[in-house]
């Protein structure tokens, strides 16, 4: 056993003890961000999504390394915590961005959704039988449903109610994840349920590609969105890159499709995106699920030179953030979530994605 990976579990349970204890309130939920802790004010799905996250990866180090960890009692806490957000009464069942719900203040993004859904498959599969997959389903379909049958894409949020009736943008980080949530269903077992939809997560690869890649031919790096007055946002976020090999790497495994193709595509994107991001000035969430798709790769990768960079890349990001005390609870997940993956036997990469 290596004394790194014992170091690192260490830490994590450490950084997650912390963050638990400073965010989560006796109410079962985790308080919003600011410097003035309003009692009352639930934190956003987003943050949430991410805390979740947390929990999961470290109940995916193992209980050698882990034995003070209560895996099982933290991950019923944080899904009954999920239950607050659920909106089961709206055409579209899915998860609003608070827990007063929709109709109160809180819109439904399907980014947010879609995080949740991934979080649950990530569950899934570190901890068969403890997650909520139906819920997982519901935020595909939702997802389904914010397809734009004009221009393609997803929208970012919800249309013709709350944000929803100004903001039109349709952005990869509500697409691409939508299709890698809906590979990863199929994968357990045919559970997207998809039957009679306007669209799939093949189609919505190719309107990424189509539309944000900046090499149009699915290997390069790419931009974040279509805003509503059809110009584009060039910016190039760190989880997008990382969602787009995640994606690339569900395709490989499916049956029909050209393997080696989209394996070769995930190992360009990857090496682009290692090559010529500033990670330092990303934020600390976008750059975990940078690094959560890019372990997806390394365990499917044959490159060793690719493999030993990425984690390279990922220890020497940690150990730079690391020691940072966290001022929000996206950034306390996020240090959480780095010292996990890296306390992680390797083997389990291919969780990941």
């Amino acid at each position: 056993m290596a004394v790194d990976r014992i170091a690192d579990a260490e830490q994590a349970v450490h950084a997650y003890t912390e963050m638990r204890e400073k965010w989560r309130t006796g109410r079962g939920v985790y308080r919003r961000d600011g410097r003035l802790w309003v009692p009352r004010l639930a934190a956003h799905l987003w943050p949430f999504s991410q805390a979740l996250v947390a929990t999961v990866l470290v109940a995916g180090i193992g209980e050698e390394l882990t034995p003070a960890f209560a895996a099982r009692d933290a991950i019923a806490a944080d899904l009954a915590t999920l239950e607050r957000y659920w909106q089961a009464d709206a055409v579209h069942p899915a998860y609003s961005s608070d827990v007063t719900g929709s109709r109160v203040g809180g819109d439904r993004y399907y980014d947010d959704n879609a995080w949740i859904g991934l979080a649950l498959v990530l569950l899934e599969r570190v901890r068969p039988g403890w997650s909520r997959v139906d819920r997982a389903v519901a935020t595909y379909q939702f997802a389904l449903g914010g397809w734009d049958e004009d221009g393609g894409g997803v929208f970012w949020v919800e249309q013709g109610r709350g944000a929803g009736r100004r903001n039109h943008d349709r952005n990869l980080v509500s697409t691409a994840p939508s299709a890698q949530l809906g590979l990863q269903l199929r994968e357990l077992g045919g559970r997207e349920h998809a039957a009679g939809a306007p669209v799939g997560p093949e189609e919505m690869y190719e309107w990424v590609v189509d539309t944000l890649d900046e090499s149009r031919d699915g290997t390069g790096l790419f931009s974040d969105k279509v805003r509503g007055d059809g110009s584009i946002d060039a910016t190039q976020w760190s989880y997008n890159q990382g969602t787009m090999v995640g994606l690339n790497l569900a395709l490989a495994r499916v049956p029909g499709l050209k393997q080696a193709d989209y394996l070769g595509r995930a190992e360009v994107i990857a090496r682009k995106a290692l090559g010529r991001l500033e990670l330092a000035s990303q934020p600390l969430a976008f750059n975990v699920i940078f690094f959560r798709n890019l372990l997806s790769l390394h365990a499917a990768s044959g490159d060793a030179q690719l493999r030993d960079e990425i984690v390279s890349a990922l220890r020497r990001y940690t150990e730079d953030v690391s020691p940072q005390t966290p001022a929000t609870l996206l950034d306390a997940s996020a240090i959480v979530q780095l010292l996990a993956l890296l306390a992680w036997e390797p083997g389990a990469y291919r969780k990941l994605g």
